[in-house]
Formats: C-alpha cells, sequence, structure tokens
C-alpha cells in the first residue's frame, strides 16, 4: 500500500489543490553519470532486482541526450514526445500538417526500433502551441491509423520546445492480443472531437481519452467549471463501467484547468465520486486552451487488478524549495523517489518521465540536472505550461518493471 503521503491534499501556490507525493524534501543520494551509450545503438540497463529493459534508439535518432527516445519495459513501451523536427538533419518545417506529420514519422522510426506498428498505441498525449491547430493536426494524424485509434488527451501548451506547433508523446504495447478498444454504448458520451477511443485496454491498464464536461447528448458545456468536472466525472463513470471497472480502480488523474481563478471548488467536485474509496492521487495543471469550451479535462489511468510493477505519479512540484528551478528540481525528484520507494519500486524503474516547466528558458539547465537525477535514462517529454503560482518545474513519471 503506498503511504498516506501519497494522498495528502495541499495548496499549490495558493491557487490549486493538489494531491501531491510525498511531504520531506529529502536530500538526493547523488549516483555518477551513467557511462554515454554508443549513438545509434539500443541500450540495455537492468534495475537492481527487475527484470531487464531496455532503451529503444533508432539508428537515426542522435545520441548523447539525458533520456531515451523510448523505454520498453515488458510489453509496454514508453516514447518520449516528439516535435515535427527530422532527427537527422534537425529539419523544422513550417506549419501544423507538416510537423504533424514529421512527429508521427519520428514516432513510427521509434516504434520500427522496436519491432511494433501505429497499431501498437494505445494512449497519446497531443500538445498543440495553438488550439487553433487542433482540426489541421487531427486530419495528420487520423492517416497513420487504418483501424483502431488510441486514446488520446489534446491540449494546448503555453509553450513547446523549439518553438515547434505540436508535440506527441504516446504509450504502446507490443502484445495485440491484449489490446482492446472500450465503446460505451452510443449516444452515452459526447460524439468525440477527432480521432480518439474513449478508452484503450493494453493488458492490465486502461488508458482514458482525456474528458471534458460536455453533456453527451447534444455536447452542451455548462460555463462554471466545478459543474464542468462533475460532468466530466460522470462520463469517465459512463466508460469505467463500460471497460467493467469503477472509480475505485483509478491509479492516477491528471486534471488540465484553464482558469485558476475558478480552482477554488475543483477539489469538491473532484471528490465526490470517491464516496466510497480514496481519492486516487491528482495532479493540477493549467494550461491556456482545451478543444472547445472546456475549462477543465481530465485524463484517468486505471487497472483491472492492482498492479505493483507499475506506478503512475501525477505532477510533483516543490515552490518552497526556492525561486532557483534546480532547487526545486531537486525537491521534486526527491518527493518522486520516496513515492517510487513507497509504491515497492526502484529509482532505476523509471520509465517515462513528464517535465512541466513555467519557463522553457530553464530548459538547458534542466537538462543538465535531468542527467544527474535521472541516471536510468527514461524517456522524456518536456511542455511549457502556465505557472502555478511560484512553482518553476512540476515533474510526473512512471515507473514499471
Amino acid at each position: 500500500m503506498r503511504s498516506a503521503g501519497t494522498r495528502r491534499v495541499i495548496a499549490a501556490g495558493m491557487v490549486a489543490a493538489l494531491i501531491v507525493v510525498g511531504s520531506a524534501l529529502d536530500s538526493i543520494a547523488q549516483s555518477p553519470a551513467p557511462a554515454t551509450p554508443t549513438p545509434n545503438q539500443p541500450v540495455s540497463r537492468p534495475a537492481p532486482g527487475t527484470a531487464q529493459r531496455r532503451l529503444v534508439r533508432p539508428t537515426t535518432f542522435p545520441g548523447g541526450r539525458p533520456y531515451a527516445p523510448a523505454v520498453r519495459v515488458g510489453d509496454a513501451l514508453f516514447l518520449s514526445g516528439q516535435i515535427g523536427r527530422h532527427p537527422t538533419t534537425a529539419a523544422q518545417p513550417d506549419g501544423i500538417a507538416a510537423q504533424t506529420r514529421q512527429a508521427l514519422a519520428n514516432i513510427g522510426e521509434i516504434l520500427k526500433a522496436d519491432g511494433l506498428g501505429y497499431q501498437h498505441l494505445v494512449k497519446c498525449h497531443v500538445y498543440l502551441s495553438s488550439m487553433d491547430d487542433y482540426a489541421g493536426m487531427n486530419q495528420v494524424y487520423a492517416s497513420v491509423f487504418t483501424d483502431r485509434v488510441p486514446a488520446r488527451t489534446t491540449v494546448e501548451a503555453a509553450g513547446l520546445p523549439s518553438d515547434a506547433a505540436v508535440q506527441i508523446a504516446c504509450v504502446a504495447h507490443a502484445a495485440l492480443d491484449g489490446i482492446a478498444v472500450v465503446r460505451p454504448a452510443a449516444g452515452s458520451l459526447p460524439a468525440p472531437l477527432g480521432p480518439y477511443s474513449a478508452a484503450v485496454w493494453a493488458g492490465n491498464t486502461l488508458y482514458l481519452s482525456g474528458m471534458g464536461g460536455q453533456q453527451p447528448a447534444d455536447r452542451r458545456i455548462s460555463d462554471v467549471l466545478d459543474e464542468q468536472v462533475t460532468q466530466t466525472l460522470a462520463n469517465i463513470g459512463t466508460t469505467l463501467t463500460a471497460a467493467g471497472v469503477g472509480f475505485g480502480q483509478i491509479a492516477s488523474t491528471t486534471a488540465w484547468i484553464t482558469r485558476s481563478d475558478e480552482i477554488s471548488g475543483f477539489a469538491g467536485a473532484l471528490a465526490r465520486p470517491f464516496a466510497a474509496t480514496p481519492v486516487p492521487p491528482t495532479g493540477v495543471l493549467f494550461v491556456p486552451r482545451l478543444p472547445g469550451a472546456i475549462k477543465a479535462e481530465l485524463t484517468v489511468v486505471a487497472r483491472r487488478q492492482p498492479d505493483r510493477r507499475r506506478l503512475h505519479v501525477p505532477v510533483v512540484s516543490a515552490p518552497e524549495a526556492g525561486a532557483d528551478v534546480a532547487a526545486q528540481f531537486r525537491a521534486v525528484a526527491a518527493r518522486l523517489r520516496r513515492a517510487v520507494a513507497d509504491g515497492g519500486l526502484h529509482w532505476d524503474d523509471v520509465a517515462d518521465v513528464h517535465v512541466y516547466l513555467a519557463d522553457l528558458a530553464d530548459l538547458g539547465g534542466v537538462d543538465t540536472l535531468f542527467r544527474e537525477l535521472f541516471p536510468s535514462q527514461p524517456a522524456r517529454t518536456v511542455v511549457r505550461v502556465r505557472s502555478a503560482g511560484t512553482a518553476r518545474i512540476q515533474v510526473a513519471l512512471v515507473a514499471a518493471r
């Protein structure tokens, strides 16, 4: 069982209710940086006491990064976020269509390097620099899927690395017979706004698409954030029921919110469906826009059965560590280490890391520190979000063995 600290609700910057991990700003045991892998070769690094894991690096991708293009653990493949930049030439075309096409081509190369294809994708996160590009992204995105489409969350970021128009981060599942699309009854959910499935099973893990508060019948949506959250949870409940699970089997939740000034009732609205079970670990991120009139979108991961081999830790921040981003990053890593240990896993089991920055100018320093704090070279995605008070860096991760 996780410690009570992993479900402690605190105020973040006095504007958001967050369920965060850990409470002590422990000093981090420093490990020497690992030897740099041979460029363009897959690398294996066993985590202590666990099965072998594999870092996946296509031959066309540059080496020397502090993270891997993808990490394979069992049947799960965690892919780093891909922007529309060619991995060999570093050329980045103009326009959402061309950049989406290149980002998907990069994803295809990573999948191919592990013997997989687009049909193995089960969940993707799409970050846009402008929600005005939503339709253009959708058109290209749909073109790579001939049958089943993965679950998906799409948000507008406050900024993306290299001034990219789009970044796409995905999870794939190697065993096709372990992938199953959840199809709620017709009319029980709002009509989808793009090419995505309501939810997809990948073995024991259920990935839901990001969901908002539209009414199923006509996509009407309240202008009040709390009411949107209530309807969002109703839509999530419909999806969970169709999948044969319930709210008590949710492993983690991430809330994407556009209005920090309306956050006061969020925690109460979130807690209502969990009257008979603890509220799962939940993190809040502020972004400029969401699709349509949505003010709050929830991304949920659930389990068919408890699984101590997989841990999803939502966003953690540490603004009290001081104004320096490095000090905050070290404090965040300390909390994450404790969460991973409380979950019965090892720090080298970290497979996927999402870094949310208040200022992309901090990325250079974060890169340097990332190599030290995450020597096992997990997959990584970096996005700029709106600042939560004085937090300069927020980090979420998945650990798996």
